[in-house]
């Protein structure tokens, strides 16, 4: 406990605003944040940003940690058996296992069938409760005890994109503009893809949303599939691309983009003729060397009125960040 509580402490101190004055001095000159580049801006907040939850996190066990010791003593309990006790939840039926296999299919192979790892969905939905648990009992913790965090988040560095000449969907001069960097065989921006067309769909025209291509897949599909969506935008049928792009995800491959225009009935002659060219191609590139200079390693990446959002990409999640910033 002693020492957990030292980490504790130790962290607050490393994450105090000990840069008030600069970053760092070079050649007699003092550097603060804002002389970095916007991808070096970035990685400053990654790094601020995780030492803050795993602060966090620290505190949390601290805080359960002396409950757990002061209530098993004033219960005469061994602690083991009174946190085991708190925390205990129920084995989970198999109804409740099998709607976790239908909603995370996306992510598991195949040849997995339902009755092939039912153990393992059990042990993840007996973790992901014993989680939820956990936190709620903290929660109820900090609030018997007038909690308060000395920390700030951090706030993301904003970020000035160049956005021209990429898909938008909703309204110029909206009070929340969305961005997102992905790659057309990213599982997780399939996913992103699905939450967004959502979100979109309730916010309409009180958002804009703008779409960047971030091809990182090395097989080279990602980027065909990209430059396709910039022919289909010419014939007036990018989102309908894009969308059937994502749900097909699972069957991409180089002939993708002709297979695509011939679905949504394109002139296929003017569609190659523009695969052929130049200007998709010079979009993709403009869209990935974007992504590069603001520090995108990765998808998806998304921007929320220039900021770096960090949270869930869920639905409820990205619901609740857009109504907290038309606020």
């Amino acid at each position: 406990m002693k020492n957990l509580h030292l980490a504790v402490v130790g962290a607050l101190i490393m994450a105090s605003p000990v840069f008030a004055e600069g970053i760092f001095s070079f050649g007699g000159k003092n550097y603060t944040e804002k002389d970095l580049s916007p991808a070096q801006q970035q990685q400053m907040y990654e790094i601020a940003i995780q030492n803050y939850e795993q602060t966090k996190s620290a505190v949390d066990s601290f805080i359960l940690d002396l409950h757990l010791d002061e209530e098993a003593k004033k219960q005469n309990k061994s602690r083991v058996d009174l946190e085991k006790k708190l925390l205990e939840v129920k084995e989970p039926s198999e109804k409740a296992m099998k709607a976790w296999y239908e909603s995370n299919k996306n992510r598991i192979p195949p040849t997995y069938q339902f009755d092939q790892i039912k153990g393992e969905i059990a042990k993840i939905i007996s973790q992901e409760e014993t989680k939820k648990k956990r936190d709620e009992l903290i929660d109820k913790i900090k609030k018997a005890k007038k909690f308060s965090f000395a920390m700030s988040a951090p706030v993301a560095p904003f970020v000035d994109l160049n956005i021209e000449g990429f898909p938008t969907k909703g309204k110029d001069g909206a009070k929340v503009t969305v961005v997102e960097f992905a790659d057309f065989q990213c599982p997780h921006c399939k996913q992103t893809s699905e939450s967004l067309k959502k979100v979109i769909d309730k916010f309409k025209d009180k958002i804009k949303f703008v779409y960047l291509d971030f091809p990182i897949n090395p097989s080279g599909i990602s980027k065909a599939v990209a430059e396709g969506g910039h022919c289909a935008a010419e014939q007036g049928k990018y989102w309908e691309y894009h969308y059937k792009a994502f749900d097909g995800q699972s069957s991409l491959d180089k002939e993708s983009p002709g297979k695509l225009a011939k679905e949504l009935k394109l002139d296929e002659a003017k569609f190659k003729t523009c695969l052929d060219g130049t200007k998709a191609k010079a979009l993709v590139e403009k869209g990935r060397l974007e992504g590069e200079r603001i520090g995108v390693s990765g998808t998806p990446y998304l921007l929320i009125n220039g900021r770096r959002y960090l949270g869930a990409h869920t639905y409820e999640a990205l619901t609740k960040e857009i109504e907290t910033s038309l606020k």
